[in-house]
C-alpha cells in the first residue's frame, strides 16, 4: 500500500508499451567474448583498423595460410608453360605487378611468422595481385594463348584469396 504521493503516482502510472521504451544504442550493449581470440562484431567494428590488424591470430591459421601459399603457389608455377615470347621487354605495369606481389608475399610470410592479423590482410592483397597478374598475363604478351594451365593458376589465386578472407573472418 502506498503511503506517500510519490509512491502512489508510481503505482498509478501505466506500464509503458514495448514500442514506447527508449531504444538501446549498440555501444550500450556490452560485447562478450566466447574465446581467447573471439571478439564480437560490435567490439571489433568500434576498434580502429590499425588496432584490429595488430591482433594476434591462432597458430592454426598462420599454419593454414603458410601451407596454402606454399602448395597453391607451387602448383600455379608448375603448370605454367614456357613463355611464348621470352625475349620481349616487360611493360612498366608488369614490373609493378611483380614487385607488388613480392612485397605482399614477404609481408604475408612475416605476418604469419609473427601471428598477426595483418599477415592475413597482406595475404589477401597478395592473392589479389596474383589473380590480377594471372588475368593480365595474356594481355602482356608473356603467353598468347589461354589454356587449362591458366584456369588452374586462376583457381590457385582464387583459392588463396578465399583462404585469406576466411582466415580474416574467423581468426
Amino acid at each position: 500500500m502506498a503511503t506517500t504521493t510519490n509512491h502512489l503516482e508510481e503505482l498509478a502510472r501505466p506500464e509503458p508499451e514495448p514500442h514506447e521504451r527508449e531504444p538501446v544504442a549498440l555501444g550500450d550493449v556490452p560485447a562478450q567474448a566466447t574465446g581467447p581470440f573471439d571478439l564480437s562484431v560490435a567490439t571489433r567494428s568500434r576498434r580502429p583498423l590499425g588496432a584490429r590488424l595488430l591482433e594476434p591470430i591462432p597458430a592454426r591459421w598462420a599454419a593454414i595460410g603458410t601451407v596454402a601459399w606454399v602448395v597453391l603457389l607451387t602448383i600455379g608455377i608448375a603448370v605454367e608453360p614456357p613463355a611464348d615470347n621470352p625475349g620481349a621487354a616487360n611493360a612498366w605495369w608488369v614490373s609493378l605487378l611483380g614487385t607488388a606481389l613480392l612485397v605482399a608475399m614477404a609481408s604475408t610470410l612475416a605476418g604469419f611468422g609473427l601471428r598477426r592479423r595483418w599477415g592475413l590482410a597482406a595475404s589477401l592483397v597478395a592473392s589479389g595481385v596474383l589473380v590480377l597478374s594471372t588475368v593480365m598475363c595474356p594481355v602482356s604478351g608473356h603467353h598468347t594463348h589461354v589454356g587449362a594451365w591458366w584456369i588452374v593458376q586462376l583457381g590457385c589465386g582464387l583459392g588463396l584469396a578465399a583462404t585469406s578472407a576466411v582466415g580474416l573472418r574467423r581468426a
